[in-house]
């Protein structure tokens, strides 16, 4: 009898072993393979274009180049649907709050492409709505090593460019401005500049030429338009810059730019200011 419960407990302590054996650390996701296999792994660090990982249920590492992976899933918890309303409405610290976070052991892994592209979009604007240009840069320059999306080098790009006028960098501003590929894109950035110079009229022809030339190209005519209710302010036509910010906030209703519109709108009078300019 004796040696049967030492048997047992022998037994039982080889199984909560080999059980303690698959407990792994690192950020959870599936790794889909250039090849198209599919693979459940603990993501461990990104070493310059290098990945490595553990597969599920095994604690030895692998390391293999980001151009052998197709895409990452990642499954953080959250409430994204809150997340969206907040930045759709302008509340960036509500965004910052929630994002920051559960991001943070993410971001290194932004190079490859993933289902959070649009989400880490989102925190990377946030941030530069809240003027933090350095965590702006970083953002940036992991999006501008994804090459899965042309729209993440020209938003990154851009951004970069923003950060460096907002830190009265104008030349470098320039030079990003030069290397994009979107004809949009980089007449809005001309136009970011040109205020940065105190051009505002300058600028303005500058947003009619977008409007006029790109006004299917929704990523940046919705900015530009927001770009000339700030121009319109910039030489003391209240007026025009109030009913530009109460158009695009209606026209872009359910977008972050909306929301900013809104803010502007309030900040010059609001529906008062409006009203009170009718009448005169």
């Amino acid at each position: 009898m004796k040696k049967l419960a030492r048997l047992l407990t022998l037994v039982a302590l080889s199984a909560f072993a080999q059980e303690q054996q698959v407990v792994q650390s690192g950020t959870p996701a599936v790794l889909e393979a250039a090849n198209g296999k599919k693979l459940q792994v603990f993501l461990q660090r990104m070493d310059g274009s290098n990945l490595t990982f553990q597969p599920r249920k095994s604690p030895n590492d692998m390391t293999v180049p980001s151009s052998k992976i197709s895409s990452l899933q990642f499954f953080p918890k959250y409430d994204a649907a809150a997340v969206e309303e907040a930045f759709s409405v302008g509340d960036y610290n509500k965004v910052l709050s929630v994002l920051e976070p559960i991001m943070e052991p993410l971001e290194q892994y932004m190079p490859i492409a993933n289902n959070l592209q649009d989400t880490f979009l989102m925190l990377m604007k946030s941030r530069f709505a809240m003027a933090d240009f350095t965590k702006v840069r970083q953002s940036c320059d992991l999006l501008l090593a994804n090459d899965s999306d042309p729209k993440l080098t020209i938003q990154g790009t851009v951004y970069k460019a923003l950060a460096a006028l907002a830190e009265s960098d104008v030349p470098t501003a320039q030079t990003l401005m030069d290397g994009l590929e979107s004809e949009a894109a980089k007449l809005y950035l001309r136009a970011c500049i040109e205020r940065a110079q105190q051009q505002p009229k300058t600028a303005i022809q500058t947003v009619t030429g977008i409007i006029a030339e790109h006004g299917n190209d929704v990523d940046w005519l919705a900015p530009s338009e927001l770009l000339s209710a700030h121009l319109y302010l910039d030489m003391a036509m209240t007026n025009s810059a109030l009913n530009t910010a109460r158009q695009v906030r209606n026209i872009y209703a359910g977008t972050h730019i909306s929301g900013d519109a809104d803010k502007l709108y309030r900040q010059l009078g609001g529906e008062e200011a409006a009203t009170d300019k009718q009448g005169t």
